[in-house]
């Protein structure tokens, strides 16, 4: 018998015109909506998913399933929020590494190597120009500890990357080693145990029940499988243990932020990050939109003037021409691209883990 799995479509830019906010005036796109009925047809299961309602405030159920019903969309279930589902199809990840619509009305294999894979990879997106060595990892690590963090011990940073994570929970008192999916990563970390593995796809490099803390922050966004890699963190932490992982709030970034990289493949909402913890096993999930800026965790009346900024059509780096300096630059930058920080812990009774 085939294999059936779920395919997850988001709507609007994907079997639609993206109308940016008219959404009854959107038009059908009818050669990619008959892939959707063949996978639909062949006994998969189909869900669509749109952000239409998220901040509009429109009744955007009853204009969505108008439309799929007057284009002939044959689908199950209609989300707001993100589902779990083998293959997600979304318009601004329309390329070669996530979906084909010309091969057979299915997602084409893996490639032989991700492009992450390559030494290149760490060198061009997080390149010192674009993202430049600052303060900002450590203010993260020491907010993190003092606030989320029970105590200190082993911590294992899960997409380590340039290392900046790696040395400022060191210089917290913490036992640190990362893995990476770069071959670099190892040479920019050398007085760290630091150990490749693409976690979408290889086995952890580090023994079971060794952790007290698991971190990761921007890495979860890049793998097709999240729930693969959130069941190495959790095998990797000993029971009891802290996992804190950090993506971007796909509520906050859809319009155009999420893809600036074009690795970024799986987003998250609240809900969807704390589904994908609790069934990799973990208890007590809870995701937060979190603001990246120290000025707002040390001074709270400042969160809604962030909230502000970003109902306003202020422009900013590195996706539009902007004229400020660097310092207003990122502030309206960080005002707007809002994060999610979920913990979760690994409970102590073996029978509560996930086999």
């Amino acid at each position: 018998m085939p294999e059936h799995k779920t395919y997850c479509f988001d709507i609007d830019g994907t079997l639609c015109t993206n109308t940016e906010g008219e959404y009854e005036a959107a038009e059908p796109f009818g050669d990619r909506i008959e892939v959707v009925n063949r996978l639909f047809d062949a006994g998969h299961q189909i869900l669509l998913l749109t952000a239409r309602g998220a901040t509009t405030g429109i009744d955007w159920r009853a204009v969505t399933e108008k439309q799929m019903t007057d284009w002939g969309v044959r689908y199950h279930e209609l989300y707001l929020t993100k589902p779990s589902a083998h293959v997600y199809i979304d318009d601004k990840a329309f390329n070669s590494e996530t979906w084909d619509w010309q091969v057979h009305g299915g997602p084409p294999p893996l490639p032989a190597q991700s492009v992450m894979e390559q030494a290149s990879y760490l060198d061009v997106t997080y390149s010192e120009e674009r993202a430049p060595f600052g303060p900002y990892p450590a203010q993260l690590a020491t907010w993190i500890t003092e606030n989320r963090l029970p105590t200190k011990g082993r911590l294992l940073d899960m997409g380590c990357g340039r290392g900046e994570f790696l040395s400022a929970f060191s210089k917290l008192g913490f036992d640190v080693a990362g893995t990476d999916i770069s071959p670099s990563a190892p040479i920019l970390s050398p007085d760290f145990d630091v150990r490749v593995a693409n976690l979408d796809s290889a086995p952890m490099p580090f023994e079971n029940d060794s952790f007290d803390f698991v971190f990761s922050k921007s890495v979860i966004e890049h793998t097709r499988t999240p729930t693969v890699m959130l069941k190495k963190a959790f095998d990797v932490l000993r029971p009891g243990g802290t996992a804190v992982i950090m993506t971007p709030s796909w509520t906050h970034t859809h319009w155009g932020p999420f893809y600036c990289d074009h690795t970024h493949v799986t987003p998250f909402t609240a809900l969807s990050l704390q589904d994908a913890l609790h069934l990799s096993g973990f208890e007590g999930a809870r995701a937060e939109h979190f603001i990246q800026l120290p000025a707002v965790w040390e001074n709270p009346a400042l969160k809604p003037l962030t909230y502000l900024i970003r109902k306003l059509p202020i422009p900013f780096r590195p996706h539009m021409d902007a004229p400020w300096p660097e310092n207003i630059n990122k502030f309206i930058r960080f005002s707007n691209e809002v994060m999610l920080l979920a913990v979760a812990r690994k409970p102590f009774s073996a029978e509560a883990q996930i086999k």
